[in-house]
This record gives structure tokens, C-alpha cells and sequence, in this order.
């Protein structure tokens, strides 16, 4: 497995968290939901299509209980950084929910593949299965 492989396989995941997301958020929202709770309910499908998608794909690794709750522990940190970029690009710029995601997703891509390739990949010390 290569690195560009492993970048290429992780984009295009992201990708598809990233679509799921941008439909998800606005169209929870659409239905009366503060973009708050529409992008909480988002993120709980997110989590898992990212999580089992990014063990056998990207990474290649078995799924595990440890890795699932490094995984989310991640993603918990992301999500109050998520609302708080979408609340400050619609409610502080005007920006439109979709856009205010789409900017928020943009700049939080990087943290997200970090904190992903550790929770997904990590070999705890002494565990070597």
C-alpha cells in the first residue's frame, strides 16, 4: 500500500463524506432543524459510512471497538468545529447553509486526515496482531 494510494483512497472517502454531509446538513435544515441539530444528526451517519468505509478501503485494517472509539473521539473534537464554522459563515458572513459547509469541511480537511490515519491505523504499544 503507497502513500499516494492511501491519499487517493482517503480523498476520495473524505469525498464521500464530504457529498454526504453537504446533503445531509441542508436537509435536515430544510425540514426546521437549526443547523446545529441538523449537523449532529449528520454526523452520526457520517461517522459510521467514514469509519467502515475508511477500515476497508482506505486503510485496509480490521474494524475493532478501539479503533471505532478513537475514531469517533476524533470526530467529537471535529464536530463542535464544524457547527461553529458553519454558524459563523451563514450567521456571521450570510453565508448559505451548503456554503457555510462546504467552507467549514474545506478548512477542517487536513485535521481530518490526521486525526483519521490515528484512529483508524494505530497499533496500540505490544499489540502486534
Amino acid at each position: 500500500m503507497t502513500r499516494t494510494g492511501e491519499a487517493i483512497r482517503y480523498s476520495v472517502v473524505s469525498g464521500i463524506c464530504f457529498v454526504l454531509g453537504l446533503t445531509l446538513i441542508p436537509a435536515f435544515a430544510s425540514y426546521g432543524l437549526h443547523y446545529a441539530i441538523a449537523t449532529i444528526f449528520a454526523f452520526v451517519i457520517v461517522v459510521l459510512v467514514g469509519f467502515l468505509l475508511h477500515c476497508y478501503w482506505t486503510f485496509s485494517v480490521e474494524r475493532s471497538l478501539a479503533a471505532f472509539s478513537r475514531y469517533l473521539g476524533a470526530m467529537l473534537v471535529n464536530l463542535p468545529l464544524t457547527i461553529l464554522l458553519i454558524g459563523a459563515g451563514h450567521d456571521g458572513f450570510g453565508l448559505t447553509i451548503p456554503t457555510a459547509t462546504v467552507v467549514a469541511s474545506a478548512l477542517l480537511f487536513l485535521w481530518n486526515y490526521i486525526a483519521v490515519k490515528w484512529a483508524v491505523r494505530r497499533v496500540p504499544t505490544g499489540d502486534m496482531s
